[in-house]
């Protein structure tokens, strides 16, 4: 009876401790697109970046105060969009 209990008590010890490892690998080889989260993350950076310039033409004169309020409220508009996708990324790929 020992010898039978013995190597499935020490199969059972081994797949205990390697199940942290096996899961870790497989949530990376699942992972929803290569550099979708770095994409994301560009496109949110661009869209700062878009708004300081807009920010810095109204503080120049170069735009009217209702252009300003356009292009502004649609960059913000854009920005919550994105900003909601990484968070969304972000979390499918913990799931996993």
């Amino acid at each position: 009876m020992e010898m039978l209990v013995a190597p499935l008590f020490f199969i059972g010890i081994v797949l205990y401790i390697a199940w942290p490892l096996l899961q870790e690998s497989s949530a990376t080889s699942e992972d929803l697109e290569p550099g979708e989260l770095e994409r994301l993350e560009e496109r949110k950076e661009q869209l700062v970046a878009d708004l300081k310039d807009v920010e810095m033409d109204f503080r120049m004169g170069k735009l009217s105060n209702e252009d300003y309020e356009r292009l502004k409220g649609d960059l913000e508009y854009k920005a919550i969009e994105i900003l909601q996708e990484i968070e969304k990324t972000q979390k499918n790929s913990r799931r996993r």
